[in-house]
């Protein structure tokens, strides 16, 4: 049986990446690395992943365990989800965001190499990376010179680079990703179509005023649903070509605010939208539209779920949670 590495495996992605294995691919061993032991509450969990036959606690910048973990594992596959992935998280804490997602990239594919490992390195990456657009360039594809425009972005330039150097200098077998935003059920409330959703919930059980607060409600971005996302993963890590760099997006772009009167109309909510200047990012890019041609040309991959039908599993993931935090608040049980 062959065996896959995740990285980060405790995060929203690798939850569901872990739930899509276990569903529909369960030829494949899964081990996972992660600071923290997963405690999902969007998928169900395969009993033996949590009881730690297969979990791995450890930092990524911890060298000599990592060596050890790949060394007794021998993956062949790795996908690196792990990473700080907030932007906003990268403008308050810039040294380490781009010290972290550099370093621990780095890790993974130099112990590799000095292991002699086959692995198939799935490297992921963002849209970020491109930096500000202009309109008659969008939608955007894999041609386009990287500009990034915050630490995060910079940060994942060099680790793209890297990957690209340990491919052609080191033969390593690496594929890497420019994913553009990604949203789905059991993800934080940090990434702001999940804000906005919670907030709707909040809004409905009458937790929060009917105002939905967001940072820049006239920038645009492509947004793609999760599952989309991880079946994209899935086909990379398996059939993707060695040293080539893939978008992953919805090729739509939608406006914040957009979002906002979306949620509105669906859910029969009338809500006021407040723009929050602290939301606001020093620099951000008006719009990100991206091209999914070359990995449909390549692998038959497009996405396929309605950003409708991901809004309402979202909503629905918020409404659930809220209800059983409050359960658990006021001492009743189910």
């Amino acid at each position: 049986m062959k065996k896959i590495l995740i990285t980060g495996i405790s995060g929203f992605v690798g939850g569901h990446f872990v739930h899509l294995l276990s569903s529909r691919h369960n030829n494949l061993e899964i081990h996972g690395i992660s600071r923290s032991k997963p405690a999902w509450d969007f998928i169900n969990t395969p009993a033996e992943l949590l009881n730690g036959h297969y979990f791995h606690q450890a930092d990524l910048n911890d060298i000599p365990k990592i060596k050890l973990l790949i060394e007794e594992i021998q993956p062949d596959y790795i996908l690196h989800l792990a990473a700080q992935s907030s932007v906003a998280e990268s403008w308050k804490s810039p040294v380490f965001s781009f010290m972290n997602n550099t370093n621990i990239f780095l890790n993974i594919i130099d112990t590799v190499r000095l292991n002699d490992n086959a692995a198939r390195v799935l490297s992921i990456g963002s849209s970020e990376q491109y930096g500000i657009v202009s309109e008659k360039d969008l939608p955007i594809t894999e041609e386009r010179p990287q500009c990034p425009e915050n630490p995060y972005a910079v940060a994942r330039v060099a680790q793209e680079h890297l990957a690209r150097i340990y491919a052609k200098g080191y033969d390593l077998d690496i594929c890497c990703t420019r994913s553009f935003n990604h949203c789905g059920p059991g993800q934080t409330d940090r990434f702001v179509v999940s804000a906005i959703v919670k907030q709707f919930v909040m809004v409905a059980r009458g937790i929060q005023k009917p105002v939905i607060h967001i940072g820049n409600g006239m920038i645009v971005r492509d947004f793609v649903d999760v599952h989309d996302v991880i079946e994209a993963y899935y086909l990379l890590l398996t059939k993707g070509l060695k040293g080539e760099v893939y978008n992953i997006c919805s090729g739509q772009g939608r406006a914040i605010q957009d979002i906002v009167t979306l949620l509105s109309k669906m859910l029969c909510i009338r809500v006021d939208i407040l723009q929050e200047q602290s939301q606001i990012r020093p620099i951000d890019n008006p719009r990100i539209v991206g091209s999914y041609q070359k990995i449909q040309r390549d692998l038959g991959w497009k996405p396929s779920i309605p950003f409708e039908e991901s809004l309402m599993s979202m909503y629905q993931y918020w409404d659930k949670r809220i209800k059983d935090e409050s359960k658990m608040h006021s001492g009743v049980t189910s």
